[in-house]
Protein backbone atom coordinates (compact mmCIF):
# COMPACT_ATOMS: atom_id res chain seq x y z
CA UNK A 1 0.00 0.00 0.00
CA UNK A 2 2.81 2.65 1.09
CA UNK A 3 4.77 1.62 -1.91
CA UNK A 4 1.76 2.55 -4.33
CA UNK A 5 0.88 5.78 -2.21
CA UNK A 6 4.64 6.58 -3.04
CA UNK A 7 4.07 5.46 -6.74
CA UNK A 8 1.68 7.90 -7.38
CA UNK A 9 3.14 10.88 -5.60
CA UNK A 10 5.96 10.51 -7.90
CA UNK A 11 4.07 10.42 -10.83
CA UNK A 12 2.19 13.25 -10.44
CA UNK A 13 5.21 15.80 -9.31
CA UNK A 14 6.83 14.84 -12.74
CA UNK A 15 4.10 15.45 -14.47
CA UNK A 16 3.80 18.99 -13.26
CA UNK A 17 7.17 20.02 -13.76
CA UNK A 18 6.82 21.89 -17.83
CA UNK A 19 10.25 22.92 -19.76
CA UNK A 20 8.97 26.35 -20.70
CA UNK A 21 13.03 27.48 -22.26
CA UNK A 22 11.89 25.69 -25.74
CA UNK A 23 11.15 28.27 -28.86
CA UNK A 24 6.93 27.00 -28.21
CA UNK A 25 7.57 29.07 -25.30
CA UNK A 26 9.79 31.95 -25.32
CA UNK A 27 9.02 32.95 -29.35
CA UNK A 28 7.56 36.68 -29.91
CA UNK A 29 4.06 34.16 -31.76
CA UNK A 30 3.68 30.82 -30.06
CA UNK A 31 0.86 28.04 -30.54
CA UNK A 32 -1.72 28.21 -27.89
CA UNK A 33 -1.33 24.86 -27.36
CA UNK A 34 2.58 25.64 -27.24
CA UNK A 35 3.03 22.36 -29.82
CA UNK A 36 6.85 21.18 -29.63
CA UNK A 37 9.21 23.28 -32.24
CA UNK A 38 6.35 25.62 -32.93
CA UNK A 39 7.01 29.34 -32.53
CA UNK A 40 8.14 32.35 -34.45
CA UNK A 41 9.03 35.94 -34.87
CA UNK A 42 6.23 36.40 -36.51
CA UNK A 43 2.42 36.07 -37.04
CA UNK A 44 1.45 32.47 -39.12
CA UNK A 45 0.09 29.22 -38.34
CA UNK A 46 1.36 26.04 -36.25
CA UNK A 47 2.92 23.46 -38.63
CA UNK A 48 2.59 20.62 -36.09
CA UNK A 49 -1.43 21.55 -35.28
CA UNK A 50 -2.08 24.04 -37.71
CA UNK A 51 -3.85 26.64 -35.21
CA UNK A 52 -3.14 30.66 -35.83
CA UNK A 53 -0.37 31.75 -33.48
CA UNK A 54 -0.94 33.87 -30.97
CA UNK A 55 0.91 37.30 -29.80
CA UNK A 56 3.24 35.99 -26.64
CA UNK A 57 2.69 38.37 -23.94
CA UNK A 58 5.80 36.50 -21.67
CA UNK A 59 7.90 37.37 -24.91
CA UNK A 60 11.75 39.42 -23.15
CA UNK A 61 12.21 41.51 -26.24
Amino acid sequence: MLLLIGSLTACSSNSSEIDKTGKEYTSAYVCPMHCEGSGSDSAGTCPVCGMDYIKNDQHKY
